[in-house]
């Protein structure tokens, strides 16, 4: 399965590298793996939502196509019309929610009423991804209704908008980038700090919420940085353009969208809810779902409060820079931009000897280097929560929940001291752990990477059900 190069005690080519690639051999045998790259390799990217009405009001670039959700279900033979339940417990910016709502509202499902008890639900961690969720949630149910209201609310921000330059001597934030000079010219955060503050005002939940996506869409224009993966990048030939330009182009995107479903939904309105999916039953309580369908944050070292930083900042959502650092600390361990702490729930369970058995060839393939306890971290951190997911989840399933997962598999070092994290293979065997019995492993697309081919280097979605 490799080849070796130039390596030391530990990475490729090494024993712990052939031993690694063994045990995902091993994994992989257990599970019927089928190559469906020409069907979902321009699903698991966000290829198109672009240009889709809703899904366009806030570019997520680690989202997946809103046309993921109902390639599933037709390749399950699923016509939804009973009226399915749905549940994503790593909401995001809503991608599952919408595409749901959507495959109703087409007639595709059958219309789900408050009364049948059929709901769509997702969890979310991130304060600001949750309220772009609801924004578009709430936009798609509502239609021209909540349109007529966000362009009087518009109206009256734009009014108190201008109100706050003039009358405000100061209007300070406490976030270091957006006050760097270099990313942001000062005259274009206090019209962002101006806008934020103006949204608040709002009395209706969801024209705030879809105005507060809008100002959140104009920090990027506004500055030197471009979200390029896991960081903010500094492009500074971009031209920035006036917050409140941009702003009153994202609200007449919206309104156009809004007022494109001139009838609202006949159907319950998403629920976002801001939680955690490690523990999401406790929210609930008595509930099941027909379908559970999300993306977990793979680990990549992408830090998504760090790559939002700016939009959740300039909204005002954290209050300080110890609210911030709460809020990385809350998140999936599945980055190592920040050291979590050495706890881990699995050691205390009757799952700890599986557990071991899994991690322990992946942990011994980890290079000795300045970054090895960063990546251990990340392995068991990742393996911990995911464990806690899929447990928790099995207390909103009934015997006929069906369940889809996409993950892509990473690779993390360089030259020689490389490591292979295989994250479906991983997942996998910690649902089976969890009690959930795996389906189908579709490889959706391989994953390039320079000087380097494996057949674990790939996206994938997880097809798994309640036993």
């Amino acid at each position: 399965m490799t080849t070796p190069e130039t390596a030391g005690t530990i990475g490729i080519g090494s024993q712990s590298f052939e031993d690694l690639m063994r045990h995902y051999n091993e994994l992989d045998a257990n599970w019927n793996v089928t190559d469906r790259s020409s069907d979902y390799c321009r699903l698991v990217v966000p290829a198109g939502n672009s240009d889709e009405p809703f899904h366009s009001w806030f570019r997520m670039k680690e989202a997946y196509s809103s046309g993921l959700l109902g390639r599933i279900l037709k390749d399950h033979g699923d016509t939804l019309d009973g009226g399915q339940s749905f549940l994503d417990p790593f909401a995001g910016s809503g991608t599952t929610l919408l595409s749901a709502a959507a495959l109703r509202a087409e007639g595709v499902a059958k219309p789900a009423t408050v009364s049948s008890g059929a709901s769509i639900v997702g969890v979310e961690r991130n304060p600001f991804l949750r309220l772009v969720s609801h924004a578009k949630t709430a936009g798609f149910t509502r239609g021209s209704e909540l349109a007529s209201v966000v362009r009087v609310d518009a109206r009256a921000v734009l009014r108190r908008f201008r109100e706050l330059l003039n009358s405000e001597p100061i209007m300070d934030t406490p976030s270091v980038t957006l006050r760097n000079e270099q990313y942001f010219p000062p005259d274009h955060v206090r019209a962002l700090l101006a806008l934020g503050r103006s949204v608040l005002e709002v009395s209706d939940a969801d024209s705030r919420a879809v105005l507060q996506t809008c100002v959140a869409a104009s920090v990027e224009p506004a500055g030197m940085l471009r979200r390029d993966g896991r960081a903010l990048r500094f492009s500074p030939s971009r031209r920035a353009e006036r917050p409140e330009v941009s702003f009153a182009s994202a609200v007449e995107r919206c309104i156009a969208d809004m007022n494109g479903r001139s009838k609202p939904s006949r159907t319950r309105a998403p629920e976002v809810i801001h939680g955690d999916a490690r523990n999401c039953s406790d929210y609930l309580v008595g509930r099941s779902f027909d379908w559970i369908v999300f993306s977990p944050p793979y680990p990549n070292n992408i830090d998504y409060t760090e790559v939002y930083k700016t939009e959740t900042w300039a909204l005002g959502l954290f209050e300080d820079p110890p609210a911030m650092k709460a809020q990385r600390l809350s998140t999936l361990r599945s980055h190592t931009s920040i050291y979590f702490p050495d706890k881990y729930w699995y050691e205390s369970t009757e799952f700890r000897d599986d557990v071991e058995a899994l991690l322990g060839p992946v942990l011994s393939a980890i290079p000795e280097d300045r970054y090895e306890r960063g990546r251990r971290q990340l392995v068991k951190g990742y393996a911990d929560d995911m464990l806690q997911v899929f447990s928790t989840l099995k207390e909103v399933a009934t015997a006929s929940t069906r369940m889809a997962v996409t993950v892509g598999n990473s690779l993390h070092g360089n030259g020689s001291s490389r490591v292979i994290i295989a994250s479906d293979l991983i997942l996998c065997r910690l649902a089976e752990i969890a009690g959930w019995e795996i389906g189908e492993i579709r490889i959706a697309r391989q994953l390039q990477r320079r000087s380097y081919v494996s057949p674990f280097l790939r996206e994938s979605v997880l097809l798994m059900h309640a036993k």
